[in-house]
């Protein structure tokens, strides 16, 4: 007999909206990547090569977007309860893996070309660049107002590497004009340092993010003594314990904590619960609340902790 699962919120997500955007920067981005390494080996500049591969390093994290998107949608079962949403985490945690250690291998071969200079062709790495400029500008665009419709870490992760994109083109086009007025060959490694710097920063950021979800932190815009405190200010209650607040994805906040009330009639107590639960959706957004019900005498709480208990409670009555 098939069982059936019950969710007061719902763990899945369909995002259609940005199951779109993906597949048309997707498109767009191996379309170029594949020009900007066929430019950069013809021009023999490494900045040019460089961009390239993080170009591919976003095709990489739009594909790993892409399937977190079609898992996001399907439904809890038996075995994940929780549904599919924590792997748009891991995609996005093994993008800003992906760019850390591209950033590490730019700047490895930039200290190389510095030591061992080549010659650069710069109007054919101007006229790349130019294409990668307008490129990245539209994928901008794309995702900005992609973003506005629908909320996805994914879709963040991209549009934060295409405005590294765009800014590495202008990057590129600065210092081609700089070799062709100047001659000066250097200043290809050195944008290709900056460049991976940039790159790294990026990785390191999305990595951070997505590390302190699947960590279960409580996440950054709410405060723990201040949902606390909220609980607490709902009459009958005495203490919380056993607390915690985390991240089931990016825009999915679950709570789970242990409340001590001073009553022992049922409908009372299920009230108060009721007051708590409205009062975390209200002010806080949080949806999913599995709260337990306890009191001082019938759950044999320690003296200490009685004591300690009721004192509060007599300075709250005050």
């Amino acid at each position: 007999m098939k069982k059936t699962y019950f969710h007061h919120i719902e763990h899945s997500k369909v995002q259609q909206q940005s199951k779109h955007t993906l597949w048309i920067t997707l498109a767009i981005t191996i379309f170029f990547t594949i020009v900007e390494f066929t430019g950069g080996i013809l021009s023999n500049s490494l900045a040019l090569l460089s961009d390239s591969f993080h170009m591919l390093s976003d095709v990489v994290a739009l594909v790993l977007s892409m399937l977190a998107i079609y898992f996001a949608k399907r439904k809890p079962n038996s075995r994940f309860t929780y549904g599919y949403l924590r792997f748009e985490i891991l995609a996005a945690f093994l993008n800003g893996l992906a760019l850390a250690a591209i950033s590490v291998w730019i700047f490895y071969e930039a200290i190389m070309r510095i030591v061992y200079p080549q010659q650069v062709e710069s109007n054919l790495m101007i006229v790349i660049a130019t294409i990668g400029l307008i490129v990245n500008i539209v994928l901008t665009i794309i995702l900005m107002r992609s973003l506005k419709s629908e909320n996805n870490i994914n879709i963040q992760s991209a549009l934060w590497h295409f405005m590294g994109d765009l800014l590495n083109s202008v990057g590129v086009i600065v210092a081609v004009l700089l070799i062709h007025f100047t001659g000066i060959q250097l200043f290809d490694p050195i944008l290709s340092m900056i460049i991976s710097i940039i790159i790294f920063r990026g990785g390191y950021k999305i990595m951070h993010n997505a590390w302190m979800v699947l960590m279960e932190a409580v996440p950054k815009e709410l405060d723990t003594d201040e949902v606390i405190a909220t609980i607490k200010s709902v009459p009958n209650v005495l203490d919380v314990h056993e607390f915690h607040l985390w991240a089931i994805t990016i825009d999915q906040y679950s709570l789970s904590a242990h409340v001590v009330l001073d009553s022992q009639r049922s409908e009372d107590a299920y009230k108060s619960i009721n007051q708590i639960e409205e009062l975390l959706k209200t002010n806080y957004g949080l949806a999913h609340t599995t709260l337990q019900i306890e009191h001082l005498t019938i759950n044999h709480l320690d003296d200490a902790y009685f004591n300690d208990i009721k004192e509060e409670a007599r300075n709250k009555s005050r």
